[in-house]
């Protein structure tokens, strides 16, 4: 049986990254600012890990947007930071 997952990272300013849980990362960095990762989560995706009504039972945490950047002149938004959990 082999596992399939990712980790769910975030960085001391609040960048969300998600990594594979095979990559090599050996560098405990944001790839957006270079930050400290301060906080990290393994979602175990194996089997699909769903309950019978669809919802998420693998330990994936919904992340609160803490602040978003938009694009002054057509609205898309070009960064968003998040809440760290505790």
């Amino acid at each position: 049986m082999s596992f399939e997952g990712y980790y769910q990272r975030l960085c001391k300013n609040g960048h969300s990254m998600d990594i594979d849980c095979y990559m090599e990362n050996d560098e405990d960095r944001c790839a957006i600012c270079g930050a400290e990762i301060v906080w990290a989560n393994l979602v175990d995706e194996t089997n699909g890990s769903h309950d019978e009504e669809g919802r998420r039972i693998d330990g994936c945490v919904k992340l609160k947007i803490k602040s978003q950047k938009k694009c002054e002149h057509c609205g898309s938004i070009l960064e968003t930071t998040y809440k760290i959990p505790r």
